[in-house]
């Protein structure tokens, strides 16, 4: 209006100035972590506040104490892949073809046998017969209780995930995008189906249904028996983590970092959930929850039914490989960490550790449950084998001392620990 007046350009660029050089001065006393804050690797920031399950309290929980019984230490490179337990023997094949079969109770060797060639993948079993794969594709199947050879075949490819046994077939998933059905007593090819896109995940089962996922963004439900296509999912991104079948659903893991939820009898999507970072281990279900481990080194536990979050647990280090799930207990293994954690279920408390102490190792494969022990494979140039006793204790006698202390394996190979 003509009796207001306008601020001159003159007076108002003294007043900025001053606010600048306030806005300066007071972010150089700001201290230097301040400055430098650093953003968590997963997208969450906050904690969700409805966990609340209905259990003891954390107090009244036994603690695990992890006990070392032996180690085994004669691989001359990292082992393949994760042990496997077949005819009362573990199993196991290093990454240059050597395989052998150790006496659960104290370590020594019961068998060894050697591929021609160097090894892909680790292991399968049926528990009678221990299936390997070389890195060339010669499949072979051999004895149990010897390591005598019962047949040898040559895949088309090299094999692109771990195999799986499902009912009575060998499923085997190759690079040039193809799932084999391989009859486990024969070795006769069965079955073969062309899927859209390379297998990024090992097959798994559901009721009469092999479900597996692609690199492509595809989840499909294909006979067990014939292979044939009973439905295609297509996602988008590339599927991460094995599919799992559980109560009607099917839950997998995908590269834009979520968890899909879809109805078993159709494949139609049920819901997505957001996760923190990429998972690849596949998904834990234990009614009515769903626990994912991510690589932003959290385990997300998700309402199986809708797909909420109720809270995400951190550990140490990421988590990449399966857990063991023991019914009471998941035993973990965070990458690098050189650790072995266990979390109560369903809250997940740190109830045990062992730690594994020896510089520049950790352990490599996911824990292999042989009765009241484990055996967890680890070395980054040679491989070994470590088997714990694992045993509870009560929540008194666990004041006195630190569960699950750490101890120091034994050095030498099969040697029973103290």
């Amino acid at each position: 209006m003509g009796g207001m007046k306008q601020a001159s350009p003159s007076r108002t660029r003294p007043a900025l100035s001053i606010l600048l050089l306030a806005v300066v001065f007071g972010s150089c006393l700001l201290p230097r972590p301040a400055l430098a804050v650093r953003p968590q690797r997963t997208v969450f920031q906050n904690q969700p506040v409805d966990w609340n399950p209905e259990t003891a309290r954390d107090d009244a929980l036994p603690s695990l104490v992890f006990q070392p019984a032996w180690t085994w230490n004669g691989f001359q490179a990292p082992l393949a892949g994760d042990p496997v337990l077949c005819s009362e023997s573990i199993v196991a094949t290093s990454r240059d073809g050597d395989m052998v079969a150790l006496v659960p109770s104290t370590g020594e060797i019961r068998w060894k046998w050697s591929l021609a060639e160097a090894a892909g993948f680790g292991p399968a079993t049926d528990g009678t017969l221990v299936f390997q794969a070389g890195a060339a594709g010669r499949l072979t199947a051999l004895q149990g209780p010897d390591g005598h050879p019962a047949w040898s075949i040559d895949l088309p490819s090299r094999m692109a995930v771990p195999m799986r046994i499902i009912g009575r077939r060998l499923l085997v998933g190759t690079i040039d995008g193809e799932l084999l059905s391989i009859d486990a007593a024969s070795g006769r090819v069965a079955a073969r189906c062309l899927l859209p896109g390379r297998p990024s995940s090992p097959p798994e089962p559901a009721p009469g249904t092999v479900l597996v996922g692609t690199d492509h963004g595809f989840v499909l439900a294909l006979d067990e028996g014939t292979l044939e296509t009973r439905w295609t999912h297509k996602a988008g991104p590339a599927v991460t983590s094995a599919p799992l079948f559980e109560r009607g659903r099917v839950y997998f893991a995908a590269a834009d970092r979520t968890l899909r939820c879809l109805r078993f009898r159709s494949g139609r999507q049920k819901w997505r959930a957001r996760l923190g970072a990429i998972s690849t281990a596949r998904p834990i279900a234990f009614k009515p929850f769903l626990y994912v481990l991510c690589y932003d080194d959290d385990i997300y536990v998700l309402n199986a039914r809708n797909g909420h979050q109720l809270t995400r647990v951190r550990l140490g280090h990421r988590l990449d490989s399966e857990p063991l799930n023991t019914g009471s207990h998941l035993m973990v293994v965070p990458f690098t960490e050189a650790s072995v954690v266990g979390l109560a279920l369903p809250r997940l408390q740190t109830v045990g550790r062992y730690a594994l102490e020896i510089p520049g190792e950790w352990f490599t494969t996911s824990p292999l449950r042989i009765g009241d022990r484990i055996a967890v494979g680890y070395g980054r140039n040679e491989g070994r084998i470590l088997a714990l006793t694992v045993s509870q204790k009560k929540p008194e006698a666990a004041a006195a001392g630190t569960p699950g202390a750490a101890a120091q394996p034994p050095a030498s190979g099969g040697a029973p620990g103290p």
